[in-house]
């Protein structure tokens, strides 16, 4: 397993309380059904405030069940959107990613935003956790950005933090129009139209690598 990237300590809270926040929830919420599972605190995660990650499906034969529900999984937050917020922040984010794990691990499905992931959310909030399916960090996620693209044909624009846009590779996934790189500061680029289509079309995908499966809020 890759040992983690050490990251500043800097108005974060040890992992080691973010453990004891999980062991809490996992007691409260998941009758302590949950297998035990790496949680990790992340710089390089800036598009979203946490991730459940498995190297495997939840189905997965060709592996132990040892090693599904355990070393193959990590919860990961991010740093550079968590550092400095209020402890609901952090709760509400770790909760979302419990669900997850519950779908994985109890359920044995992989994990979505359905009804299922709904009903405990609603459930966890009436006892007043703030779980969103989406996080509100935006304005947090838009200091970060240093790139924009925008489609020719219909003004979709596409900010990111890296240069991950290929222009010749990667279609607007509105019109599928051509997307060409523009200076981030663009008055005229609107924030909700980002938040509608973050994504981009690729016409001609690569094979497909291992599995992973990855499940940002």
């Amino acid at each position: 397993m890759t040992t983690p990237t050490p990251v500043p300590s800097q108005n974060l809270v040890p992992l080691s309380s973010v453990q004891a926040m999980w062991q809490d929830l996992a007691c409260r919420f998941f009758e302590n059904r949950l297998p035990v599972i790496t949680i990790e605190w992340s710089s390089r995660l800036t598009a979203s405030a946490g991730l459940f990650v498995s190297q495997v499906g939840p189905r997965s034969r060709w592996v132990s069940s040892a090693y599904r529900h355990g070393e193959a999984r990590v919860i990961r937050l991010s740093v550079p959107l968590l550092r400095g917020q209020p402890e609901a922040e952090l709760q509400g984010t770790l909760a979302h990613e419990m669900i997850h794990q519950w779908e994985f691990d109890i359920r044995k499905r992989r994990p979505s935003h359905g009804p299922t992931f709904r009903e405990m959310m609603d459930r966890m909030n009436e006892a007043g956790l703030h779980i969103t399916i989406r996080h509100q960090l935006n304005e947090t996620v838009d200091a970060l950005n240093r790139y924009a693209w925008e489609c020719v044909r219909c003004g979709m624009a596409y900010h990111r933090q890296r240069r991950t846009i290929m222009p010749a590779r990667h279609l607007c996934s509105r019109c599928r129009g051509r997307l060409v790189e523009v200076p981030l500061e663009q008055p005229e680029i609107a924030h909700q139209e980002i938040l509608a289509a973050p994504n981009i079309v690729e016409p001609c995908p690569e094979p497909l690598r291992a599995q992973q499966l990855c499940f940002h809020f």
